[in-house]
């Protein structure tokens, strides 16, 4: 029995036909066109780029912070860059950190759930090997399966140094308190989240003597979720109800404030010579005692007249200075 096979040019006029309608399409509910219908993509829809720029930017300052803090850590001259950033599944890492490496759970309140620092065994050798004097180089690897007292001490200082870096750099973006929790030798051994949950996994390199190792900051996307709009780059939306409030707030409070006021009474001019030659009872002759000026934190605000109130020295105020009038140089008060 012989098989009727379409040639290429039929197929190709059956699928014109199929979309352009031409071509019925049966189906159990009856003869249907083929048609194309616009997508409509939801008003709420979130499109998550992954790219974050503005973490990008953050984290290239931590990386020249984390330069000079670490040249002051280890006496040497150090190189500290930053490299891929991405967001990927926990099990993904995992994946990626599978060997000995010195994990480092931390928290960042008021952000909730736990982040973590990830160095592995190579970059704990170096940063010791360094620590004490060497070069940076670091031992080979020797098949081990746990680090040294010392070891776990050298990556838990360098651990302060980066959450230090990343708190002072967060600071204008998100108040936080970085602290260290625990310090594991397996990612294996830590519980962040399930290994489906997204995490936002940045990596640093360091260099020593010409020796370069990685090590990674990985961040819940839950825990630094209200600051993934300004990651994106996005500016907050300010609200006017708000703002209207605290103009009233602080224009009742102004009125409240306590402002130390001086005045300028007149001036006089000397020789160096005659300034030196000074004693004690001398009198120094004021041009226009009568003029006097008042001033708030060095800033002339009223034009008045000296004279006595009540047995006491006072100035007359004669009217608000105008801020564009020039600043008299006067030396007496």
């Amino acid at each position: 029995m012989s098989e009727k096979i379409l040639t290429e040019d039929e197929k190709s006029a059956l699928l014109d036909g199929v979309q352009s309608g031409e071509v019925e399409v049966k189906s159990s509910k009856g003869v249907a066109y083929a048609s194309v219908s616009e997508f409509q993509i939801p008003q709420r829809a979130h499109i998550v780029k992954n790219s974050f720029p503005r973490l990008r930017i953050l984290n290239q300052q931590i990386a020249e912070r984390l330069r000079r803090d670490a040249e002051q850590l280890l006496q040497a001259d150090a190189g500290v860059t930053t490299g891929d950033q991405s967001v990927v599944s926990f099990g993904r890492v995992c994946e990626r950190l599978h060997g000995l490496a010195a994990i480092v759970v931390f928290e960042a309140a008021p952000l909730n759930g736990r982040a973590l620092i990830a160095m592995e065994a190579p970059l704990v050798r170096m940063l010791v090997d360094a620590f004490f004097g060497g070069l940076g180089t670091g031992a080979s690897p020797d098949g081990r399966h746990a680090f040294t007292a010392g070891e776990i001490s050298i990556a838990n200082l360098f651990s302060t140094i980066v959450l230090s870096s990343i708190k002072d750099t967060w600071a204008p973006l998100q108040d936080i308190q970085a602290d260290r929790v625990s310090t594991e030798v397996s990612i294996d051994l830590v519980d962040i989240g399930a290994e489906t949950d997204p995490v936002i996994l940045t990596e640093f390199e360091i260099t020593l003597a010409d020796q370069h190792c990685a090590f990674f900051v990985i961040w819940p996307l839950d825990m630094v979720q209200p600051l993934l709009p300004v990651f994106e780059g996005q500016k907050g939306d300010r609200d006017p109800v708000e703002d209207a409030r605290w103009e009233k707030v602080i224009r009742r409070r102004l009125a409240d404030s306590v402002v130390n006021l001086t005045s300028k009474v007149g001036h006089a001019q000397m020789t160096l010579g005659q300034l030196v030659d000074l004693t004690p009872g001398d009198v120094i002759q004021i041009d226009s005692p009568q003029d006097a000026t008042v001033m708030a934190k060095d800033v002339q605000l009223i034009r008045g007249r000296l004279g006595i109130h009540r047995g006491r020295n006072a100035v007359e105020t004669l009217g608000w200075i105008d801020p564009d009038e020039p600043v008299l140089a006067t030396t007496g008060n």
